[in-house]
């Protein structure tokens, strides 16, 4: 098998879960991913995390959102999104007050919100088969039944800067200020307008944003790459940071009900930009036909032998 491919599959209450993630350069993977299943309360929650800029905030995020949201009630997801990331937010705001020292994880702490994620988690009563849905950026969850019809049952909305309900959120909640999506990307450089960490778009500015060069300063301070630092080139970054958060962590939600038969597919966008989600779907029935022994891998390596993914990917099926 390729080395660049690492394939995984567990059970819980008679849901298969498929997994499988793929990697197309020599860089570490920054997707993540999450299963955690709660016996006594019949909870499972899957989640798939897209990491950009490093590894840091995905992997933070796929360890402790999922035992933050089972650590509350299920129609809290949008709450406990919010809570996670201004708490990451808070942690490196205090290591660099003016009224306190560093903390001894303030290199951690700056870590994880100089990368970023989008998340998208599905939560499942085992029992009868609720579900509800939490998406925040543009990983894509799928239902469709296992019978035949290609036609999806459910999927979520891409929420990226390129996507035009994300466009005019940002109009409403930032009236007036120009240039803010450039060329499909914030301030014309970052896709995501919904995630974790992304830090350098949700800071406070301070009088004449004089707090938030500060707080780039200490970002590009902890750079390890060879590119040029942000703090080097902040006009070009931030000419109209002018009422931060431009990236909210706040997800869009939903519950639906599924069934015996269905099949759902959770997958970040290095596949969503190869494949579209009617072509999943046939791809995956085939698969079931076929008795593939992982529907993950099946889907993968289907659209990998028509175009190879120039994104990591990571695909979760589950087969109820």
């Amino acid at each position: 098998m390729n080395n660049r491919i690492h394939t995984s599959q567990e059970t819980h209450a008679g849901i298969c879960i498929h997994v499988v993630q793929y990697q197309p350069t020599e860089r570490p993977i920054e997707d993540r991913f999450s299963i955690d299943f709660e016996e006594h309360s019949k909870r499972l929650i899957v989640g798939v995390y897209d990491g950009h800029g490093g590894v840091a905030t995905s992997d933070h995020i796929s360890k402790v959102l999922p035992a933050a949201i089972l650590g509350s009630q299920p129609s809290d997801h949008a709450k406990t999104f919010e809570a996670v990331d201004s708490e990451m937010l808070t942690a490196f705001q205090k290591d660099h007050s003016l009224f306190r020292s560093k903390s001894s994880k303030w290199v951690q702490n700056a870590d994880v919100i100089k990368s970023g994620c989008t998340a998208l988690v599905l939560e499942i009563n085992v029992d009868d088969l609720t579900a509800l849905f939490a998406n925040a950026g543009d990983c894509r969850l799928v239902i469709a039944n296992s019978n035949g019809d290609q036609e999806a049952l459910l999927q979520t909305t891409d929420l990226n800067a390129k996507s035009l309900s994300e466009q005019e959120r940002l109009a409403r909640e930032h009236p007036g200020e120009e240039l803010v999506v450039v060329s499909g990307r914030l301030f014309g450089k970052l896709m995501s307008t919904r995630g974790f960490g992304d830090g350098y778009y949700k800071l406070p500015t301070g009088i004449l944003n004089r707090q938030h060069k500060k707080y780039i300063n200490v970002l590009s301070s902890i750079e390890t790459s060879s590119k040029v630092p942000m703090s080097d080139q902040y006009d070009s970054y931030f000419y109209g940071y002018k009422t931060p958060p431009y990236v909210v962590s706040t997800p869009v939600t939903g519950l639906t009900q599924l069934e015996k038969g269905n099949f759902v597919i959770m997958a970040t966008d290095g596949l969503w930009d190869l494949v579209s989600t009617d072509d999943a779907v046939r791809i995956v029935q085939e698969g079931i036909v076929s008795a593939a022994e992982s529907l993950a891998n099946y889907l993968l390596d289907t659209v990998m032998s028509i175009t190879p993914p120039g994104d990591d990917v990571t695909i979760i099926i589950l087969r109820l």
